[in-house]
């Protein structure tokens, strides 16, 4: 568990906090997250922590609660060659819901450090430990926990609506241009210059009638950008 003289450490990846915004300490999904796998955070590869990190901004943009079962609902966890091969998310049944962050992380392996407490009780600190207890596992396991999707667990009705939203967006969402919304102030506005049409939908603005058509903005749609021509006035079909 460690102590005063041998406090607690993890090892991160410096590709972690430089391209991914992982940020310490960890909020308390990512926490439970790694709970739920039984891993350490640098066992689970880097674009999986980008997928995980753009859901939760993803979920602050458009208002929508976090919530680890509703991120279960679109992935699956793979594992590697035992005992040491990476914790990796696919898309399940459902289909992920972002593109890769980077198509090869080379030499990512090679940039790391270890971070540990400096006079500080380990079991007061509140980073690595809660109530005396872990927050999460610290040093690499060698039985993680496999998922499919969300399962057999029971969701909420809130969880089941925002699932619904999610799935009514395109995929797969970019997973770098999510990511760059972390601390903008306009995240919606940022979100919406690219996904116009179907960000209007997912907040609830229902099905528009596009009539005597006049001004074009760039949208993107499977991971292509199209030019969508939108009336300046919007005529709601749905109440």
């Amino acid at each position: 568990m460690g102590g005063p003289s041998d406090p607690p450490f993890i090892y991160m990846y410096q590709c972690f906090f430089r391209d991914l915004g992982v940020c310490l300490p960890f909020t308390q999904l990512e926490c439970d997250f790694l709970n739920f796998i039984n891993s350490a955070p640098c066992q689970l590869h880097p674009n999986s922590w980008g997928f995980f990190r753009a859901f939760q901004v993803l979920c602050s943009t458009l208002g929508i609660t976090v919530s680890l079962l509703v991120f279960l609902h679109f992935y699956q966890l793979k594992l590697g060659v035992p005992p040491y091969g990476w914790a990796s998310l696919n898309g399940s049944k459902a289909g992920g819901l972002f593109s890769l962050n980077s198509q090869s992380y080379k030499n990512f392996k090679q940039e790391f450090f270890r971070v540990r407490l400096v006079d500080v009780n380990p079991l007061e600190d509140g980073v690595f430990y809660f109530g005396g207890l872990p927050r999460f596992p610290l040093y690499w396991q060698q039985a993680p926990a496999r998922f499919h999707g969300s399962g057999n667990l029971q969701l909420t009705a809130s969880e089941a609506v925002a699932i619904a939203d999610l799935e009514a967006l395109p995929h797969p969402l970019d997973c770098k241009l999510v990511l760059s919304l972390a601390n903008s102030v306009y995240k919606e506005r940022g979100l919406e210059s690219e996904y116009l049409i179907f960000f209007l939908a997912v907040k609830g603005l229902g099905i528009f009638a596009f009539t005597d058509v006049s001004n074009c903005c760039t949208c993107r749609y499977n991971g292509q950008k199209k030019v969508a021509r939108v009336e300046i006035t919007l005529q709601r079909c749905r109440d």
